[in-house]
């Protein structure tokens, strides 16, 4: 270990970059957690060490023996931590001096919730010291970093620079000793204590492969809310029963729940911060296998090899219920299903005072379903087959949030399951289940946008004029990258907006026109319609200068486009 720091210390001094980061990743954790005990403040301890590796970055060349740098490296935090003790005193106002009507219900919630936990926290924190305090120095030094400083076997042998078997020994040693203190948790806590609390027994115990689970948290993660105003929603719940794992986030508005493969030792179900969970578990080497135990009630221990962390868990009764798909759901293809939201959600409004417009319309009709995307200067239709919810369903509005979730739980999916129940929609395969909840809003109507009539058609391969247009908008005003299209029987002039007649412009040629016209697009609106066409040819049909232009790819009947053109001068 000693000649490990040596080395990277002196890679360090010759400029190397990536042995610092080494450096970092391997010392953060414990500088963290010494600074943390210390001060009292996870955050503030973050700021510490931080603060820490900077000064030894700045100082290293100072460092006189390498192999000794884990010293220094603690006398740098001891010292930063007493700066930073002495600057700041800690003052708090009891709430007995608050005005409670001037108290917000769920502030006043939360005060209270974060006292209790505070209170717990001491009352386990004493009894910590009075059982410590039976120990013989060793045995106590050994026991504290490794179950309430969260150090490897590793990271203590190398701290106190003993073997890790001694270490093991003096652990097996302590716990042995703790088993006759039983009595002194009962009496600190006054709460009755199993002999398992104190013995290493375990609620739910469950074993779980490290990407798999990973994959599940960060996906949870971009679900779970992140809202002062109900921090249950900031938390994932894992529930082990039967043969099955299953993790669930929510924010009321979208809910996922992931299958997760793993051994599941003891059943069971907790609560924890998806965030705090994926922090740890992301830090971990792929390779080896996720323990997950509930110690407590309220504590989560985690485990990779020798790593040991805990957290902060909660009962599941306040997590909220999540609705399961039933029998009688419409099962869809999941490729089909995929192609309709990937060609359609482009168009969406992506401005929250639309609300309405915030998420894809499925318009249901007997012998079809129309899935539109639009945000006021374009329109997205693509058309499947019949979505069979129930005899009561029509039209309703998933949120463009959803969607995106939809595509990527689901982007493997052969099939998938959908059903409505009430203001709620849901997708389901074999792996995952995701539900929304439907934009209380109505649709606009979007058919009057289409003209029944147009006066002329021209027909274009999709690549020639998808490279013209974004060649061209390179020299358009990049705020509004207008471009122009004079379009006859023979071919399409593409030009920046009003240029002048010597100025940049491309011509292509069309497969077939019949008429002429002069049009102004937004090259963007133009550009990204293109894009989601998947067939060689195209028609264009207009009705007039001003009017709404219709895509339709050659090929594929049931997907149209409409963009808004702008006005040119004349």
């Amino acid at each position: 270990m000693r000649n490990d720091n040596t080395a990277l210390i002196q890679r360090i001094l010759a400029g190397d970059a990536t042995a610092f980061e080494h450096l970092v990743r391997k010392y953060e954790k414990q500088v963290h957690t010494l600074a943390w005990r210390r001060i009292g403040d996870f955050h503030i301890a973050e700021d510490i060490t931080q603060e820490t590796f900077l000064q030894v970055y700045q100082k290293l060349e100072t460092l006189e023996d390498p192999a000794r740098f884990s010293r220094w490296l603690y006398v740098i935090t001891g010292r930063l931590c007493i700066a930073w003790l002495r600057k700041n005193q800690r003052h708090t106002e009891p709430l007995e001096d608050t005005d409670i009507s001037e108290v917000e219900t769920e502030a006043y919630s939360r005060y209270v919730a974060t006292e209790r936990a505070k209170t717990f926290d001491e009352a386990r924190r004493d009894l910590v010291e009075k059982l410590l305090a039976r120990l013989k120095e060793g045995n106590r030094t050994v026991i504290t970093l490794h179950y309430l400083e969260g150090m490897t076997y590793a990271e203590i042998s190398n701290f106190l620079g003993v073997s890790k078997n001694t270490i093991k020994s003096r652990l097996r040693r302590a716990r042995q000793q703790l088993k006759k203190y039983r009595f002194m948790v009962q009496e600190t806590l006054d709460i009755p204590i199993e002999e398992e609390h104190l013995d290493g027994g375990f609620g739910m115990k469950l074993t779980l492969e490290r990407e798999e689970f990973l994959y599940s948290l960060q996906v949870l993660q971009s679900v779970a809310s992140g809202q002062d105003t109900s921090p249950i929603l900031s938390n994932v719940l894992i529930h082990a029963e039967g043969s099955t794992i299953e993790c669930m986030a929510t924010d009321m508005e979208i809910g996922v729940r992931i299958k997760v493969e793993g051994t599941i030792k003891e059943a069971g179900t907790i609560v924890v911060s998806a965030k705090e969970l994926e922090a740890i578990v992301k830090a971990w080497p792929a390779e080896k296998p996720i323990g997950l135990a509930t110690i407590t009630d309220d504590q989560v221990e985690i485990t990779s090899g020798d790593s040991v962390r805990k957290i902060v868990g909660f009962p599941d009764k306040e997590f909220p219920q999540f609705p399961s798909v039933g029998p009688e759901a419409f099962t869809i293809d999941g490729e089909t299903l995929r192609s309709i939201l990937h060609k359609t959600e482009f168009a969406a409004s992506t401005e929250k005072k639309r609300r309405f417009l915030n998420g894809l319309y499925f318009n249901l009709f007997e012998d079809r379903t129309e899935v539109v995307g639009c945000d006021g200067k374009r329109i997205a239709i693509a058309r499947c087959e019949p979505f069979k919810l129930s005899e009561e369903s029509d039209g309703f509005i998933i949120p463009l949030k959803a969607v995106k979730e939809i595509e990527r739980n689901f982007a493997n999916s052969p099939e998938i399951r959908i059903s409505r129940v009430k203001s709620e929609i849901l997708f389901a395969d074999a792996h995952a289940t995701l539900t929304a909840r439907l934009v209380d809003a109505e649709y606009p109507k979007y058919e009057k946008l289409f003209p029944e009539s147009p006066k002329m058609h021209t027909v274009v391969q999709k690549e020639s004029i998808l490279h013209t247009i974004r060649q061209i908008s390179a020299f358009s005003d990049p705020k509004c990258p207008i471009v122009c299209l004079e379009i006859d029987e023979q071919q399409i002039r593409v030009s920046p907006r009003d240029p002048d007649p010597d100025e940049k412009h491309e011509t292509l040629a069309v497969e077939s026109s019949t008429g002429s016209i002069r049009i102004g697009f937004d090259a963007r609106l133009l550009i990204e319609a293109l894009t989601h066409i998947g067939t060689e040819s195209l028609v264009m049909e207009f009705l007039g200068e001003l009017d709404p232009v219709i895509l339709k790819p050659i090929g594929e009947e049931g997907h149209i486009y409409l963009i808004m053109p702008m006005r040119l001068k004349s």
